[in-house]
C-alpha cells in the first residue's frame, strides 16, 4: 500500500540556475545558509486553509519548505531528478 506522499518529488519543479524549488501549490522555496526559506509561505498557507483548515495549513507549509530544501540540497533524493538537471548534465 502506498501513502498519500508517494512520489512527492514529482510535485516539485526545480530551477537549478536560480536555485528555487516550486511546488504545485505555488510555494517557492530557496536555501539560505543551509535552511529552507519560503518566498511566499503566508500566501500559500492562506490558500490551503479553505481545504485543509487553519490548524493544518501552517504545518503543511513547513513540511513543504523542508521538502523543497531537501530537493535543492540533494536533487537525487530517492532516485528523483528534475528534467532541467537531466538536460544540464548532458
Amino acid at each position: 500500500m502506498t501513502s498519500k506522499r508517494t512520489r512527492w518529488q514529482s510535485r516539485w519543479d526545480i530551477d537549478p540556475v536560480q536555485r528555487i524549488a516550486t511546488h504545485e501549490t505555488g510555494l517557492r522555496v530557496r536555501v539560505e545558509d543551509g535552511v529552507g526559506v519560503a518566498e511566499n509561505g503566508m500566501e500559500v498557507e492562506q490558500s490551503l486553509i479553505p481545504m485543509h483548515g487553519a490548524h493544518n495549513a501552517p504545518a503543511m507549509v513547513q513540511r513543504l519548505v523542508r521538502e523543497g530544501a531537501q530537493l535543492l540540497i540533494d536533487p537525487f533524493t530517492r532516485g528523483w531528478r528534475s528534467q532541467a538537471l537531466a538536460e544540464q548534465q548532458k
